[in-house]
């Protein structure tokens, strides 16, 4: 039997636990899979089961007697494989967790935002820890249901192939998974992505309508100019990832509308529905991951003598947001830059 623990199960730990659950028999002994998560969310599932659906027309309910979902961390005593997917400032806590519970042939597998956290695993664990990344997007809508509003193949580092009874799962779950010898690029391209969180978090717009706002584009193509600056400098070289060449994004987000929606239907697929994680941590009075993302542009950029005003000025906003603690504060795009 191969047994994973999915550790941090938030929204994309129960959407992807929930696609492998939806293909799995009842009474299937070959596979165990265990969320380990908030009590919000175990009373949520406990009492709704889980339903995940996404913008191509998925839709799957898993019922609530067939989902071991847990508080506690004794599920990893014996877990082959281990879903990593707690927010980035919580990566060493984690890692505390996993060295007290997990056995230690156990394989750690990172499926978090941020390009430095499988480092952090593999400094503070013996285990193995193998890179991953998630490019689309989970927003948890209640009730146990967990909606998908954008694409992307799961990719993960795994040249020796220590995954391969995870990712037949995965590919089974409809969930496909790219295969890499070194994910770096991979993980900064992401990094690139995820630096419209902070300004969808901001503004408080779904997903599709901020980027389909000019003004909040302006303010991305600076965003993504200093990070483009900021990784020539540091001879970082984002990859390309299925439609989305880095360089060009900037670019991009200066089309006029009707040009950038011409190019936006054919590489950019986003349900209307979808919004970044870090709103939905605005709405719940959590954390952020900015000091990981935009953080990391303002960080590298000090390394390497790179100005980023603008992901500086965005971090600020964040955390400002976060210690007002009353949500997304609705800014206009005219306020995002310094």
């Amino acid at each position: 039997m191969t047994k994973i623990a999915v550790l941090g199960a938030g929204s994309i730990g129960c959407f992807v636990a929930g696609c492998m659950l939806s293909v799995m028999r009842q009474g299937d002994s070959t596979v165990q899979i265990t969320l380990i998560g908030r009590e919000r969310l175990q009373h949520d599932i406990q009492t709704n089961g889980i339903t995940v659906t996404d913008f191509k027309g998925r839709s799957q309910h898993i019922a609530h007697e067939l989902i071991q979902y847990r508080t506690d961390h004794h599920s990893l005593t014996d877990a082959d494989f281990i879903l990593l997917c707690v927010k980035s400032q919580d990566t060493a806590h984690a890692a505390a967790v996993i060295k007290q519970f997990a056995n230690p042939t156990a394989t750690i597998v990172s499926l978090q935002n941020g390009v430095s956290n499988a480092q952090t695993l593999s400094q503070l664990l013996t285990q193995p820890v193998i890179k991953g990344m998630v490019p689309f997007n989970v927003f948890y809508q209640g009730k146990g249901h967990f909606h998908c509003g954008t694409e992307g193949d799961i990719a993960i580092e795994d040249p020796n192939g220590r995954c391969q009874p995870l990712v037949h799962l995965l590919s089974k779950a409809s969930l496909p998974v790219s295969i890499y010898q070194d994910l770096t690029g991979v993980q900064y391209a992401k990094l690139i992505m995820n630096l419209n969180n902070a300004v969808n978090a901001l503004s408080g717009l779904p997903l599709k309508a901020q980027l389909g706002n000019r003004q909040y584009r302006l303010v991305m193509a600076k965003v993504l100019s200093e990070a483009l600056a900021v990784f020539s400098a540091a001879g970082i070289k984002p990859v390309r990832t299925g439609k989305v060449i880095p360089k060009l994004m900037p670019i991009i987000m200066l089309l006029p509308n009707f040009l950038f929606n011409i190019v936006a239907a054919s590489t950019l697929k986003i349900d209307p529905q979808a919004r970044s994680s870090m709103y939905e941590d605005l709405m719940l009075g959590r954390r952020t991951e900015i000091d990981f993302l935009n953080g990391e542009i303002v960080r590298l950029g000090k390394q390497y003598h790179v100005k980023t005003p603008v992901n500086n000025h965005l971090v600020s906003l964040v955390k400002a947001a976060e210690a007002e603690n009353r949500g997304g504060p609705n800014l206009a795009a005219n306020q995002l830059l310094p």
